[in-house]
């Protein structure tokens, strides 16, 4: 992620962001044991994250019938 947006590679569409962001989750929690305060703060930033996409979508989807 950090590499696209230094070489001003941006997201093309919002998918492409949103797998991104999921990846980044799921490193979290492979790389590091469920004891540890990153795989739990992955865990709850996902659930936070996926409940604003949902949001953004509904309300997106609300403005253009």
């Amino acid at each position: 992620m950090s590499k696209r947006l230094e070489s001003e590679q941006y997201y093309v569409t919002f998918e492409m962001f949103i797998a991104d962001v999921k990846r980044m989750f799921a490193n979290a929690r492979t790389y590091n044991s469920p004891e540890t305060i990153y795989y739990k703060c992955s865990t709850r930033l996902e659930n936070y994250f996926s409940n604003k996409v949902q949001a953004t979508i509904l309300q997106t989807s609300n403005k253009n019938p």
